[in-house]
């Protein structure tokens, strides 16, 4: 036992990778929504085969050309963006050739380049169509794009003839071993009763069952013991806990912006959400109400204000600092590109689609035009993130939280600038009473401002219906005009330069789904409109992405691969019958999450052992890269951050099971409510979530990558979180009087719901008889060992 902390840090040192690279197709959209653009638009001029002349021997016009770089050598060097000549070019380094020599490009652009460079600056194949973009794909929505597999409207089908009937207990079954039977393969065996109730309490409401659980459970003889077990858990509020938490990670959820300048402050309401999503799952909402409401409650007629907070997903968007100084242009960038974002989250994560990378060019690979995507840009233009009461009062004093919100960061702004040019002033020796009288009205004014009586009862973070143009008629000051109950069509921006106006765009839906040839949107900003097409045009997609996603959370490993990407660059399905057959019925169950749910867990599949007794032998024949993709064992995986963070505070009996309400930072110690209350931001990330993989909240998590490091192991070793965790639990066990081996005994039953073996029992007694340690000492290193177990972090 004493060797069982320093064996798990040695193991991390051998066996660990310094990260997980993210899939080439992730990468390739990547480059596609973000890089080409920057390349097209800043670069192409002199390094394309448009160019008059290509300067340097240089071409980012095509992947070949990108790879071999210029006449001074590569551009980059994967993976090393500080050693990447282009890193070092764009960010106007000392001694290097600066570029774009025009201007330097945004601080985002250049953050872009970094990481996709960090990535492995990955890049497409080079085709025909897609190596020069001076002459663009044109994309055509005939048959033929319509035909494409995830485009098609799901279907039951019948289930397929396999080898052994009786090893069924759900449909999906009967299509997870006909495929095994095509491979001349057999599932494992059944996982026993500790394994199977441990991983399914923690598949769904994310925390550990008791011993006294576990006995009971495993004594259980009844005929639907099983069932019962997923029903209870079904039924507990902590079910919603657990699946929020997924659910946030496609909303890229947080409680602050990437930056905190004046005019990107943190949102004051962003627990709402999240405590709307922990309520609608456990409510079993359905998911196409689900995702209407998230897009469009306030335009929903009936809906009692609560359920304002639901359109949080696009009211806590990450949002970029506008300063009033910059030209109208800079800000009408800016602006472009929190659209971007907001279309990237709705149309990958419901749609499953890379409908971002049409921002500058009809898309490259899937049939989706730069029309369709300036379509959805003008829903975008036409929203407003604003505060919203969840109780009904007029709207003159719901319009008066954001207006006077507003009216205080335009004052605040003006008197700092009047007051920085009085300083100035003073300091050149110049008079300053000009901005005497300036600086006292602002003061006057912004008193005025604070001292309004606002409504003061529940209030979340919203949106509403209103277009935004940029107001550049005072060149010295430049303002966002928001103009309330106006919708807003755009054009095409030409090269993604709003700038540059091409062809009308009127809002609607994407055309290759539209169902009918009327795909434009008229009611109002048209975010009900797009709520009701992605249910009912798209419908089929949509159901397939959820259900691959949840199929994934619970397997780790989705029957698509690309779970944000089912178009041409995805992943083929695994199993397309399995994904088609759930998906159709997942919907004629009136789009129920938890009727899937028992189906899923409830099946052979899900109840088969880790550990088959011909894995020495096994070769699954459809992945090499990807082992077990066929499914004929469960898969081994490592619990999330957030789950093994509330798994140690449940069983060292330290967990405030408390719901909802604000946030509390997850570095103070007194915090131990579940990790789903802990505060996510998009600055500072809380040393328990960035050290353990989680997904940056700046944009959509298409999944969570499992990685390994030293820190890791550090942090079990040292941090005072794993510390606490081991005295609390040393002192629970104390309270039960008894013996030392009785003591061991709780202690095990404590933290892995199993008793000691005799191996283990008689390493705890040499320790407890040989260390110098104070008894209480060396009880909590035996503690803190189980916990940093890997029987503890890992389920089988």
């Amino acid at each position: 036992m004493r060797t069982l902390v320093i064996t798990i840090a040695v193991w991390a040192v051998a066996t660990m990778t310094f990260g997980v690279e993210p899939s080439s197709t992730l990468g390739v959209e990547f480059f596609e929504a973000r890089i080409r653009p920057i390349f097209v638009e800043h670069c192409y001029s002199c390094h394309s085969g448009q160019a008059k002349r290509v300067e340097g021997g240089l071409r980012l016009d095509s992947t070949s050309a990108i790879r071999k770089g210029g006449e001074s050598g590569p551009i980059v060097e994967p993976g090393k963006p500080q050693a990447s000549p282009l890193i070092a070019s764009v960010s106007y380094a000392p001694d290097t050739v600066n570029m774009p020599p025009k201007g330097k490009l945004s601080d985002r652009m250049i953050a872009d380049l970094r990481h996709w460079v960090a990535l492995g600056a990955p890049l497409p194949a080079d085709t025909a169509t897609a190596a020069d973009v001076s002459t663009p794909r044109k994309v055509v929505v005939d048959e033929q794009a319509r035909a494409f597999w995830s485009f098609q409207e799901v279907k039951e089908h019948p289930a397929p003839h396999v080898s052994q009937p009786t090893w069924m207990r759900r449909k999906l079954d009967a299509f997870v071993l006909h495929k095994l039977d095509e491979h001349q393969l057999r599932p494992a065996p059944q996982a026993d009763r500790r394994t199977w109730l441990r991983r399914v309490y923690f598949a769904l409401i994310g925390l550990p069952p008791t011993y006294d659980e576990v006995a009971a459970f495993v004594a259980d003889e009844s005929p639907d013991a099983y069932e019962q077990v997923v029903e209870r858990l079904l039924a507990s509020p902590h079910y919603g806990e657990r699946w929020g938490r997924h659910w946030l990670d496609v909303a890229r959820y947080a409680e602050d912006n990437p930056t905190n300048e004046a005019t990107c402050k943190p949102p004051r309401f962003a627990f709402r959400y999240r405590d709307w999503v922990v309520k609608a799952f456990n409510d079993d909402l359905p998911y196409d109400e689900f995702v209407r409401r998230q897009l469009a409650a306030d335009l929903q007629p009936g809906l009692p204000p609560t359920e304002l907070a639901a359109t949080g997903f696009l009211g806590l968007s990450p949002v970029y600092h506008k300063e009033p100084k910059l030209s109208a242009e800079v800000i009408a960038n800016i602006v472009a590109d929190e659209w971007d974002e907001r279309i990237d989250t709705i149309t990958r994560g419901i749609l499953g689609l890379t409908v971002a990378c049409a921002r500058c060019h009809d898309h490259k690979f899937d049939p989706i035009r730069a029309r369709d995507y300036y379509a959805l840009a003008g829903v975008m233009a036409s929203t407003r993130l604003v505060e919203r009461p969840l109780v009904t009062t007029s709207v003159e004093a719901a319009d008066a939280l954001q207006n006077t919100h507003d009216a205080i960061v335009d004052t605040e702004l003006r008197l700092s600038y009047a007051k920085r040019m009085r300083t100035t002033a003073e300091e050149s020796g110049e008079p300053t009473a000009p901005f005497e009288e300036p600086i006292r009205q602002l003061t006057e004014q912004l008193k005025q401002l604070k001292e309004r009586k606002l409504f003061d009862g529940p209030i979340a973070n919203a949106v509403t219906d209103a277009g935004l143009w940029i107001d550049g008629h005072d060149p010295a000051w430049t303002a966002l005009d928001f103009r309330p109950q106006v919708s807003r069509d755009l054009p095409v921006f030409l090269r993604g330069n709003p700038a540059r106006p091409g062809e009308p765009a009127p809002r609607g839906f994407l055309e290759v789904l539209s169902r009918s040839s009327s795909r434009q949107f008229s009611q109002g900003s048209g975010r009900l409109e797009l709520a009701n097409a992605l249910v009912t045009d798209a419908r089929g997609l949509t159901a397939r992405v959820i259900v691959n996603r949840v199929w994934g959370w619970h397997f780790a490993t989705p029957l698509v691969r690309t779970p944000s990407n089912f178009g041409a660059l995805g992943d083929a399905p695994s199993h397309p019958e399995l994904l088609d057959d759930l998906a159709a019925r997942f919907v004629a169950a009136g789009w129920s999450l938890k009727w899937l749910h028992r189906e899923i867990v409830l099946s052979a599949t899900y109840r088969q052992s880790s550990v088959h007794p011909d894995s020495g032998k096994v070769r699954d024949p459809a992945t090499i890269d990807e082992p077990n993709r066929l499914l004929w064992r469960m898969h081994r995986r490592r619990l999330e951050a957030e789950v093994w963070r509330d798994a140690v505070l449940a069983v060292s009996r330290q967990l405030d099971a408390t719901m909802q309400g604000a946030s509390r930072d997850l570095d103070d110690k007194q915090h131990v409510r579940r990790t789903i209350y802990g505060k996510v931001s998009r600055q500072n990330v809380a040393d328990v979530l960035r050290l353990f993989d989680f997904p940056d909240a700046k944009q959509h998590a298409e999944e969570r990558l499992a990685t390994t490091t030293p820190l890791q192991q550090l942090y079990l070793l040292n941090s005072d979180f794993m510390q606490r965790g081991a005295q609390a639990i040393v002192r629970h066990a104390a309270s039960q009087r008894g013996s030392t081996r009785e003591h061991l005994r709780s202690l095990f039953r404590l933290v892995l719901q199993r008793e000691p073996t005799l191996v283990e029992q008689q390493a705890a007694e040499r320790l407890l008889s040989s260390d110098h340690r104070s008894g209480d000492a060396a009880w909590q290193l035996i503690a803190q060992s189980l916990l940093a177990s890997n029987e503890f972090l890992y389920l089988d």
